[in-house]
This record gives structure tokens, sequence and C-alpha cells, in this order.
């Protein structure tokens, strides 16, 4: 069986407070309308979108999730069936006698498949759902109906609207718990407006807006759903001021496409100084690394014995002195490379042992700190026009 690897959301709980930090997932339905949002918390920025054409044996889809994360997030198919999953406190599971499904994701395997909440329910209750025991899932179709795929009490459940017009998943066992609102802050908000207000568009990017989380796990992105427009508006970093429309039946007609969230959208500076200080793209072990050079040309030759690369990356230090000795090639000629992650912000600099020089470049200017963001492998040469000794 393939390795499935499911990030879902990080979580976060204050008991004390009873505010939890964590994925945000609901849907709701009236006569003429049918919508489902999340949004995505995390500790990295690094989002994709992955639109798959339709063929003669799979339903068109488009997926969200993480560039290298073995599986999708969440998504939603060209008959408007709508998933997205949600961590939770792990729960005792034992009894479960099925086989695991081979292949990928089970759920990126119902949008290949399935039109309805209950053609996923009757796809999904044939095999066993390890994951489960960390996560919950939400399922909707573009007929209103909902489901969420909850393991608790020891026992399968199917957790349905009942005499409400939504349904709601956030990071709590909805099975084990009596009082929702009490347990998760997202939550109660989130159903207070669904409860007095009929689902749109405006209402669902207000209830986004209300429950998007800031600091080290923020919401990297946010989806809203029309299920029977079959629509998606995306969202970037917790920035509801620009959306970006996606038509499933015009992005097929495009072809397979993928693409990176922030792509869409202009960076915001809460983003770049997230992106900086903060990504965890390094802990994602499928993301691929590249190579960067850094080569120092002198037009003088340097008087110091060493020359040492700095920068906010492990790789360079974390900008603990001195830094990573350059490899001296001649005597006025320095090298070294580094691997890095893509998608990976980062800022260097060059200094010399203990600080005794500062580098100068065109129009004797100071050479100083650089950011550049890590797409493929790259040599980046500079040239010293002189060395200027602090005295």
């Amino acid at each position: 069986m393939r390795k499935t690897l499911i990030l879902f959301c990080i979580i976060l709980l204050s008991g004390f407070l009873h505010i939890s930090f964590g994925c945000t997932i609901f849907t709701a339905s009236s006569n003429s309308t049918v919508l489902a949002g999340n949004n995505e918390d995390m500790c990295t920025t690094n989002t994709v979108i992955h639109i798959i054409p339709p063929s003669d044996t799979k339903f068109g889809r488009i997926f969200w999730g993480f560039k290298g994360d073995g599986n999708y997030q969440g998504g939603m198919n060209e008959h408007g069936l709508f998933f997205d999953g949600a961590s939770t406190p792990a729960v005792e599971m034992s009894g479960w006698n099925l086989p695991e499904y081979q292949g990928r994701y089970i759920f990126e395997t119902v949008l290949e498949k399935c039109k309805t909440v209950e053609e996923a329910i009757e796809f999904v209750q044939k095999y066993s759902q390890p994951y489960l025991k960390f996560s919950h899932i939400l399922v909707a179709d573009a007929k209103g109906g909902a489901v969420v795929f909850e393991w608790g009490n020891n026992r399968m459940n199917y957790i349905r609207k009942g005499d409400d017009n939504f349904l709601i998943a956030t990071n709590f066992n909805l099975t084990e718990t009596f009082h929702p609102e009490k347990e998760c802050n997202r939550y109660a908000t989130a159903k207070k407006m669904l409860s007095e207000n009929e689902p749109s568009v405006s209402l669902f990017e207000e209830i986004l807006s209300l429950t998007h989380a800031e600091g080290k796990f923020p919401t990297v992105y946010s989806n809203l759903c029309d299920l029977k427009k079959r629509k998606m508006y995306l969202y970037n970093f917790h920035n509801f001021s620009f959306r970006k429309a996606f038509d499933l039946q015009n992005e097929f007609e495009k072809g397979e496409k993928k693409y990176l969230v922030r792509s869409f959208f202009p960076q915001t500076n809460a983003e770049l100084i997230f992106r900086y200080m903060s990504d965890c793209v390094d802990n994602f072990e499928d993301l691929p690394s590249h190579s960067i050079t850094f080569k120092v040309n002198a037009k003088k030759p340097f008087e110091n014995s060493k020359l040492y690369l700095q920068g906010n990356a492990r790789e360079l230090g974390d900008w603990d002195e001195p830094g990573v000795e350059m490899e001296k090639q001649t005597g006025s000629v320095f090298q070294k490379t580094i691997s890095l992650k893509e998608g990976k912000l980062f800022a260097y600099t060059f200094a010399t042992e203990k600080g005794e020089c500062v580098l100068l470049g065109l129009n004797n200017q100071k050479i100083g700190e650089e950011v550049m963001e890590v797409k493929s492998d790259t040599t980046i040469v500079v040239d010293v026009l002189d060395w200027k000794r602090i005295k």
C-alpha cells in the first residue's frame, strides 16, 4: 500500500480560555444556494491548487493543499462534491476489521468516482480509515447533503445536519462532545452566524475572516466553494480583500494545471515577514531541494584569511557569528554551495573574520543583505571591488 501522509491542520488548544487554533470547515444550504468553506491553518505558505480535467473514468476535480505533502487537504469535483479535513485529539480506535484502501488518500478517489454524499459514504465505508484516529472529514454535495466522517465512542459515525441547514467541523471530536460551542470559539462563531443568516458568498467570507488564525500557525489559504455553480473562490494568507475565482468547467478546458496559491495574489507585508521568520518549509521531506552556490570574485587581493556567509537559514548559521566559512578557490575568489528547500525565502550576506572589513561593490557601495526565494538551482555571483577595513 502506498504510504499515506495527511497533514490536515495542526491543533493547539487552550482549555482555560477555550480558544483553539486550527482549521475551520463549514457548509450551508438553502433552496437556491449550497456553499462550503474552509480556512487552512498551518506553519507553511508553500501551498498549491491542482486542477485535473475529467477523463473517461474519472471526474474532473480541483484539489488544494501543500507542496511536498503526499496528499491533498481538500477539493471539489465537477459535480459539486466537496471534502476537507481537520485534525482532532487522538481517540481510541479498535475493532475495525475492514481492509485499508489501496491507493492514494481515499477522499481524493472519492472525488474521482462519486457525485453525492451518499455515494461517498457507500464507497468509503468498505474500508478501514486509520487516519480518523486523529482527524475528521467533512463532505458536502450540490444537493445540500453533508456529513462528517468521524470515529468516536469506538465506532464509525456519520454526522449529519439534523434540523439545521448547516454543518461545521473544527478541531474537536463532535461525537464525544456535549457542548461544542464551549469547546471551540471558531465553532461557536460559525454556528451563530449560520443560524441567523441564509448562506451567501458575503456571509461565508465574513465567517472565514472572523475565524482565521494568525501567529505561528496562521490561516495560509481559504476556499469558498459554490457547489451548485461549480465555482471556487480562493484567498491567500487570511487576506480577504482579494479573491481569485475559478469556474471549474472553464479551468478544465485549459488542461491539467498546478499553481502556487500565492502566484495569484499581491504579497502582503504580513505574509513576507511570516515566510522570512517562521515558515516551516524545511520540514517537508518530499519537497525538492536545490543547490544555491555563492561565488565572490574580488578585484583586489583579500588580506583576511577567511570569508563567511551569514543568513537566516540553518545552512547559513541562523545569523550566528561568524557564519558558514566559504571555500577559497584562489587568493581572491571564494565559493560555497548549500542546499535549501524549494519555496524557502531566505536572507544572506557576507562577512569577514571578526567583522574587520566591509565588502564594497559598484560605486564603492557596501554589499549588504539580500533576500531571495529558492525556485531552482542557482549561482549567485558577487563582485567585490574593494575591502574597507573597519578601525
